[in-house]
């Protein structure tokens, strides 16, 4: 019994001497909790501040991103400060080296995450594209509409609004349509074999540019490009802004369509020849003698 007792008596004084400790810690428990409180709110402020800062001076995306940051290294730092009250003990090398460790297995396991904010800091701060800009990325083709820190949404043009990961758009090959003010738009035109090339190329060429918003600089051009099976392709090339590109390619095919209707130049279908031999042709002859005569 006596073991037991003593064991008993020991466990009793150290939970005493626990509970001791914790309210001789209090004080530095309510200090350390004000100050950090503090911090919060100069955070907040420090956050707000940043956001407008940079907002006025690059675009909201980029203010926003960076007051995150800036809110984030202050909450930490005041972290650091309040340990440092509560443990005076713990010296801030042993405390960074601590939370250096949880910081590479929270990056492990927040992988994709950070990825996507850091690609998504770098798009907003270096900008090769803004929103209202018309882009293609991993398949898909539209306007951006909002670049955040973690995703690049854009609206597709049938109406669409897709997520692509900052990360996956950073890393991959883009394509930034309105890059410049203007682009080129190709069409092949199919003529007869018969027809008269340079006629049609000049009824052509007369067709796109009665088109008001096909540029006049550079101008468009047309030439022979390929023999097809059934025709003889003329590909035409003409510039519009890209705001007009949608409107202008439909004008231009309807009025060349209407242009060579007019010329009577020939739009061939595709021809085919079929070649059959003697012997099933006589074969076929003979049946047909063969019905007929029963």
């Amino acid at each position: 019994m006596e073991p037991l007792v003593e064991q008993a008596n020991t466990s009793i004084d150290t939970v005493s001497e626990m509970i001791q400790g914790f309210f001789a810690m209090v004080p530095q428990i309510l200090i350390a909790l004000f100050v950090f409180i503090v911090i919060l709110v100069i955070a907040g402020f420090v956050k707000q501040i940043t956001t407008k800062i940079v907002a006025s001076r690059a675009n909201r995306s980029v203010g926003l991103a960076l007051g995150r940051i800036a809110h984030m290294a202050i909450i930490f730092a005041g972290l650091l400060v309040a340990v440092a009250i509560i443990a005076p003990s713990v010296g801030a090398a042993e405390l960074i080296q601590i939370l250096g460790v949880g910081s590479v297995a929270i990056g492990f396991a927040f992988r994709d995450i950070l990825q996507n904010f850091l690609a998504g800091l770098i798009i907003l701060l270096r900008q090769p594209f803004r929103a209202g800009d018309w882009i293609k990325a991993e398949g898909y083709e539209g306007i951006v509409r909002e670049i955040s820190t973690r995703s690049t949404w854009i609206r597709t043009f049938d109406g669409q609004d897709v997520s692509i990961p900052n990360g996956e758009v950073f890393t991959n090959a883009f394509t930034i349509v309105t890059r410049d003010p203007i682009m080129r738009t190709d069409y092949q035109f199919g003529i007869s074999y018969d027809a008269d090339i340079d006629h049609a190329k000049a009824t052509i060429l007369e067709a796109i540019k009665s088109i008001e918003a096909v540029s006049t600089d550079p101008e468009p051009d047309i030439g022979v490009w390929d023999f097809a099976d059934s025709s003889v392709n003329l590909r035409a090339r003409w510039w519009t802004t890209t705001d007009d590109f949608y409107a202008a390619r439909m004008a231009v095919l309807e009025a060349v369509k209407k242009a060579m209707d007019k010329a009577e130049i020939e739009i061939p279908y595709p021809h085919r020849q079929i070649m059959v031999q003697d012997e099933l042709i006589e074969s076929l002859n003979d049946n047909q003698k063969s019905a007929a005569n029963a």
